[in-house]
């Protein structure tokens, strides 16, 4: 009678163990499709505010009527619309090629 009564106890044990093994794997697979999800946003959200930035130098340098100084200040509106402009397109190819491989 008392060797089945331990083997009982080993049985409810192991029972347990495995559970809380399977919740722990659980939650850890939760968290991480929870991280590609926001992986996901974050990299539309990038692009998104890169072209919100080319499109602010775009209307900043549509919006100069200074003169004197407009040459210069021309120059520097659209030279920062075409950094945002790469910034934007480069990280839309890459995070397309990123997306469709998962």
């Amino acid at each position: 009678m008392y060797v089945s009564i331990l083997w009982i106890e080993l049985i409810l044990i192991s029972c347990i163990v495995y559970r809380i093994s399977w919740l722990r794997a659980k939650a850890q697979y939760t968290r991480w499709k929870e991280e590609h999800a926001l992986v996901q946003h974050e990299m539309r959200w990038t692009v998104a505010w890169f072209e919100h930035c080319r499109n602010m130098w775009q209307m900043r340098y549509e919006e100069i009527e200074d003169e004197e100084n407009s040459d210069g200040l021309r120059c520097y509106a659209l030279k920062q619309a075409h950094l945002w402009q790469c910034l934007g397109e480069t990280s839309r190819n890459l995070f397309t090629t990123t997306l469709r491989k998962v």
